[in-house]
């Protein structure tokens, strides 16, 4: 459904390319969220990747060491500043380099992917999405049921700018976006909605946290993308008029 802005008091802000629906899926009452992007093919890779970390900062702890039973510790949390190379922007994340690399392969892999697609004269739309999960036993003989609470889909249109000006005017234009995605990640993530309860004993640790890396425990998490069909003509008149609108 579409972001009511006086529910999240974010009318300050310049919506007019900004397009966001949050979901709740009935059958197991996940939080979906879609943040849509126009971006040039340079971009993708740091657009993307400040997204996910930015929702990875907010849903990782330091690693967890039990004392006893329900009776834990958090470490501390590294945290870096990262300057984008194509973009006026800069973006936090976690200071782990095993989990830089792990969202740097994915978001690779898409951005490959919808290149080569545009290359090849078909799609130019995709999205690409962070997953949270956690495990629930289930009575034996059956295995683990995994349960998505938490989905973050960043949906990219590629297009191409047709002089020098353009280009920058896109920079200007997507670094300001940038800002206030991540103002507004921020200010759905700190909502008390559901997120597990870290388990009471050691043994269950991986039922909810990522145990891959050493120092810290993220929520399970895993990434997965897709090629969408272009828009329709309506559509995308839409998203120029908007555009045009902004600047």
């Amino acid at each position: 459904m579409p972001l009511d802005l006086s529910v999240l008091n974010l009318s300050v802000l310049n919506f007019t390319t900004l397009l966001y629906t949050i979901k709740f899926e009935d059958d197991m009452n996940v939080r979906s969220y879609m943040l849509d992007f126009t971006l040039e093919s340079q971009h993708v890779k740091e657009v993307v990747s400040s997204i996910f970390h930015t929702v990875l900062l907010h849903r990782t702890f330091g690693k967890i060491s039990y004392k006893k039973e329900s009776t834990y510790s958090i470490g501390t949390l590294g945290v870096k500043d990262n300057d984008c190379g194509r973009i006026d922007f800069t973006y936090c994340s976690v200071n782990n380099a095993q989990l830089s690399a792990d969202i740097e392969k994915q978001v690779s892999q898409f951005h490959s992917e919808l290149r080569g697609s545009v290359n090849a004269g078909l799609t130019r739309n995709g999205v690409i999405t962070l997953e949270f999960y956690e495990r629930k036993k289930a009575r034996w003989p059956f295995a683990a049921e995994l349960f998505t609470w938490e989905k973050w889909d960043v949906k990219v249109e590629l297009v191409s700018a047709t002089s020098t000006a353009e280009q920058h005017r896109r920079q200007e234009i997507i670094g300001s976006e940038l800002g206030e995605k991540v103002f507004y990640i921020t200010q759905m993530i700190n909502k008390t909605d559901y997120v597990p309860k870290t388990p009471d004993v050691p043994a269950d640790i991986g039922n909810v946290y990522m145990t891959k890396y050493p120092d810290i425990h993220p929520f399970l998490f895993r990434t997965k993308h897709c090629l969408t069909s272009n828009p329709d003509p309506q559509s995308v008149s839409t998203s120029v008029k908007k555009l045009l609108n902004y600047t």
